[in-house]
């Protein structure tokens, strides 16, 4: 069988050609496909997709969250498949009511959010005792949490408008 293959390689080259570089290809471009699309959805709301990726960004906002507020908060309770569901109910109650906000066109005006940061006590502490804003100090507390000041306006627009289809 060896000497077969020996004198008949440009067939064997040929053969293995369209056998085995195929299959070669069909799998990988599935696998690129998986890791550009993030994964098989996990949830989905209309037809916004949450991907095992998403969930774990979400969890993994929601336990520095937590722990920022309880240092001493057991990281067996964070990791528990119970927390873990806890964030995706957030994140698919966060879409649901972003879908009704945008459905209904509601949106919040730079006044209004202009007006809730002055109003919030973190904001109020970032002023100078002279009554000036601190923007260094403001960037800072952007930072602080991942997000730049326009990242944060943002997200604090975000839940204004959220808060509208609550009420």
């Amino acid at each position: 069988m060896f000497e077969f293959v020996r004198k008949h390689t440009k067939i064997m080259m040929i053969l293995m050609f369209l056998l085995i570089i195929p299959s070669f290809a069909i799998v990988g471009v599935d696998g690129f496909r998986d890791i550009g699309g993030g994964g098989a959805a996990v949830a989905q709301v209309g037809s916004h997709r949450f991907t095992q990726a998403d969930w774990d960004a979400a969890h993994k906002v929601d336990v520095d969250r937590l722990r920022a507020s309880m240092p001493n908060v057991d990281p067996k309770l964070l990791d528990s498949d119970e927390a873990r569901y806890v964030s995706l109910e957030r994140l698919v109650r966060e879409r649901v009511m972003s879908d009704a906000a945008n459905e209904a066109r509601l949106h919040t005006t730079d006044a209004r959010l202009a007006f809730e940061l002055q109003r919030n006590p973190t904001i109020a502490s970032l002023r100078t005792p002279d009554g000036k804003f601190d923007k260094t100090r403001y960037e800072q507390l952007a930072a602080s949490q991942g997000l730049t000041t326009d990242g944060f306006e943002n997200r604090v627009r975000n839940d204004l408008t959220l808060r509208q289809v609550e009420s």
